[in-house]
């Protein structure tokens, strides 16, 4: 580091603040680390100015509007925090690239596709035959339990508790650790998996719980590529070809939280209570974080119409709606 450069050093400084709070901004931090290092090269040896931010993210035409917009919204945030020691630092203008947190419409997988998935996951090849039942397994999972994609990657043997149907979910986004409870027939499915992979490859509780082709790790990249070939299962005949989608990896999640509210909803229960019960199984802080999990598809306006009616005509509600 170039301790005798100012915005070099307030950059180190920042990224060492962070990730003294818990964050691991490792992105964040390498986008810090090239605007410091465009600095030094421009020869700019004082304050943060708006100037010096634009003509960095304006330096590569080739940039789309989202990455210069995420560009600015990072440097816009470290800078606020220069100008509480230096209050000659400038804050640029955020927003003037437009917004940087857009969210694709996911697609919202039924039990028939994900069954479709899993079927065409089982035909994938490979010369031990466990890539097909490792990739099935794992859609799902990711699709019955609503877990990151890479926390599936992750879990360890030791991670599994097939006994009691836990997982243990260590260190995951935001540090947070937590449990996850799976019903009789996800268990089922994962010791399954597990004693044809320990036919294969028998593993120690250290070891990753999902294996693929000669007993390598199912790495997140291995898993998206396998989703890229068994989707196509999904292009004929189904709502999801239909509207012209392509299906992700957390697509399933979405879905998971979707159908759980569905659910809920069709049982009678009380969502805002059990939304705080599904923030905690998916892992989140609070519940506005779930809230981006949540798509309105035509079963969940029905029920929400259904129970809107039923409110409206009781006697207290129903009231407000007379003439």
């Amino acid at each position: 580091m170039n301790s005798d450069h100012l915005i070099t050093r307030q950059v180190e400084e920042y990224i060492a603040y962070k990730r003294g709070l818990g964050f691991k901004i490792f992105i964040e931090a390498a986008e810090l680390r090239r605007f410091a290092r465009y600095a030094r090269e421009a020869r700019h040896d004082g304050p943060l100015t708006a100037d010096l931010v634009l003509g960095w993210i304006s330096l590569n035409p080739t940039h789309t509007r989202w990455y210069k917009a995420r560009r600015l919204e990072t440097v816009c945030t470290f800078a606020r925090y220069a100008a509480i020691f230096d209050p000659r630092t400038e804050i640029p203008r955020n927003g003037i690239f437009g917004g940087c947190h857009g969210r694709r419409h996911p697609c919202i997988i039924s039990q028939t596709e994900i069954r479709l998935l899993m079927h065409e996951a089982r035909q994938l090849l490979s010369p031990d035959g466990l890539r097909g039942i490792a990739v099935s397994t794992a859609l799902g999972l990711l699709w019955s339990s609503g877990l990151r994609p890479s926390e599936l990657c992750a879990l360890l043997v030791s991670d599994v508790d097939l006994e009691e149907g836990i997982l243990h979910i260590c260190e995951t986004k935001f540090s947070k650790t937590r449990y996850v409870p799976l019903d009789a027939k996800t268990r089922d499915a994962l010791k399954e998996y597990s004693d044809f992979r320990d036919s294969l490859y028998p593993c120690s509780p250290s070891g990753h719980f999902f294996l693929t082709t000669r007993g390598t790790q199912l790495t997140l990249r291995k898993l998206e590529s396998a989703m890229g070939l068994v989707r196509r299962c999904l292009s004929v005949g189904s709502q999801i070809g239909a509207k012209q989608r392509t299906p992700r990896l957390y697509d399933l999640r979405h879905s998971f939280a979707c159908m759980t509210i569905r659910r809920w909803l069709s049982a009678g229960d009380d969502i805002n209570h059990r939304l705080l019960l599904l923030c905690a199984y998916l892992g989140h802080v609070k519940p506005s974080d779930t809230y981006w999990y949540l798509t309105g598809t035509p079963e969940l306006f029905a029920l929400v119409c259904a129970r809107f009616e039923e409110q409206a005509a009781s006697p207290i509600l129903g009231d407000a709606y007379d003439d």
